[in-house]
């Protein structure tokens, strides 16, 4: 009977599982449940098992980009998990200053977890590669001296977004 629930339960879980490639909180949370279900299924050190699982729960964007790799990537989840994650980055839209609190550390975790936390030239790089919308055009405007120091720019956001605020409109 409990094997019976178990099965179950992961054919539900499986059912649900779906990577559209939309943002990076959608791409971590796709790998947890991926990886629970490997779990659930024995197959979690199933390097191959576990990247030809991924792909069939791909859609929309996710799956074009999967289409890209090359074949390699695509038949190891070790591969394809670090590619996942390298492409499916912390995107900053400017909405609140909690979420300029959520990008500040996504950036700094993303930093740490390359070796590169002492890195000010790739963070800032790597930052510059997130900012989106209306937070794109706040950052073009600001000083190269800012846009160049790590410190300087979550200094920057942190005025720009503060908490339970309204954003500054000194940028303009």
């Amino acid at each position: 009977m409990d094997e019976t629930v178990r099965n179950s339960s992961s054919e539900t879980d499986s059912e649900q599982l779906q990577f559209r490639g939309q943002n990076a909180a959608e791409c971590r949370n796709f790998i947890a449940a991926l990886l629970k279900l490997g779990f659930a299924r024995g197959k979690q050190r199933d390097d191959q098992w576990m990247a030809d699982s991924a792909a069939t729960y791909m859609t929309d964007d996710a799956l074009v980009w999967w289409n890209t790799l090359d074949e390699e990537t695509q038949g190891s989840w070790k591969l394809l998990s670090q590619a996942m994650l390298s492409e499916y980055r912390p995107m900053f839209y400017g909405g609140s200053g909690e979420e300029a609190e959520k990008f500040i550390r996504a950036i700094l975790d993303k930093a740490i977890g390359e070796g590169k936390g002492k890195d000010n030239e790739w963070i800032v790089t790597y930052a510059e590669s997130c900012f989106a919308g209306e937070a794109l055009r706040w950052y073009t405007y600001l000083d190269s001296d800012t846009q160049g120091n790590w410190k300087k720019l979550q200094q920057a956001l942190l005025i720009q977004y503060p908490r339970g605020g309204l954003t500054s409109g000194a940028t303009k």
